[in-house]
């Protein structure tokens, strides 16, 4: 009922639909169909829901777009599925997305409530859950809302053009990150390539620049935030998926926590490839220092 009446409802996803399995991203899919409604997720969340569809706003949160942040702070029904309203995402608790509702879907009991109280609160997997969803829509005859002037609303946030940079196309001009991530997906989304990466700007321009149209695509460290894992994963990946081109994205910092595993690259004749960004500093480090901490 609350989906129903809704006049600015906006779905926000997280890694929970990802393990979820395959089906819980399809069911996702079918339910934003059937509502209409934008959708955001975290970084974990990637994938879940195609980048290439009208109502994909981008990731959430301070590495997030303006759109999907402005879309959440102004929604009047936030339905969270699989996402835990971690820090990165929520900023200023008692600022976060002040006049909405809140419906939430989590399997970990712990997560309901702990940060952002749920108007309400479904403990169960992400695709089950979703499911039921469909099912009691459908049941209950529930149309879609015209949601046209949201959505207007939504595209003007997006003419900011928050993720866009500037070029620099002097000869012997450094090329910009971003520039180069854009670069690697328009050269290998047609090959349904498998991305991981490591921990620091690399990751987040990763996420924000390189589009995913499927799930299990999108490999990287969350909270954790464990530089080296980008590596690793990438190994891993390819021997579970030797036909795939598995690319890691690395930054000159973080692929040498486990530079060693060429010799297992080496060693098992695997295809992986690395992609790495170097801006010769701990780029994420000296970003806080320079916005936080007074350089």
């Amino acid at each position: 009922a609350l989906i129903a009446a809704a006049e600015a409802p906006i779905f926000y996803t997280g890694g929970g639909v990802i393990n979820a399995g395959p089906s819980a991203s399809a069911s996702l899919r079918q339910f934003v169909e059937m509502i209409g409604a934008p959708i955001t997720s975290t970084l974990m969340g990637l994938g879940a829901f195609p980048n290439t569809d009208d109502k994909w706003l981008g990731m959430l949160g301070m590495h997030g777009t303006y759109e999907s942040n402005m879309a959440m702070n102004k929604a009047d029904l936030i339905i969270c599925v699989g996402a835990r309203f971690d820090d990165r995402v929520t900023g200023r608790l008692d600022a976060f997305a002040p006049n909405s509702k809140k419906i939430h879907i989590d399997i970990d009991r712990s997560s309901i409530n702990k940060i952002v109280p749920a108007d309400i609160a479904i403990v169960g997997d992400a695709g089950r859950s979703l499911d039921a969803l469909i099912a009691k829509w459908m049941a209950d005859g529930h149309k879609a809302k015209d949601l046209s002037e949201w959505m207007r609303r939504i595209e003007g946030w997006r003419a900011a053009r928050s993720l866009d940079f500037p070029e620099n196309t002097a000869p012997d001009a450094d090329i910009m990150p971003q520039r180069a991530v854009r670069a690697l997906y328009d050269a290998t989304r047609g090959k349904d390539p498998i991305i991981t990466t490591e921990v620091g700007q690399h990751q987040m321009w990763a996420a924000q620049h390189f589009g995913f149209d499927a799930p299990n695509r999108w490999l990287t460290s969350g909270g954790l935030g464990t530089m080296g894992y980008g590596f690793p994963a990438a190994v891993g990946a390819q021997i579970a998926n030797p036909d795939s081109l598995v690319i890691c994205i690395a930054g000159e910092a973080s692929v040498q926590m486990n530079i060693q595993e060429m010799a297992t690259v080496s060693q098992y004749r695997l295809p992986v490839k690395l992609f790495i960004l170097n801006n010769e500093w701990m780029g994420m480090v000296r970003q806080w220092q320079e916005l936080t901490y007074e350089s």
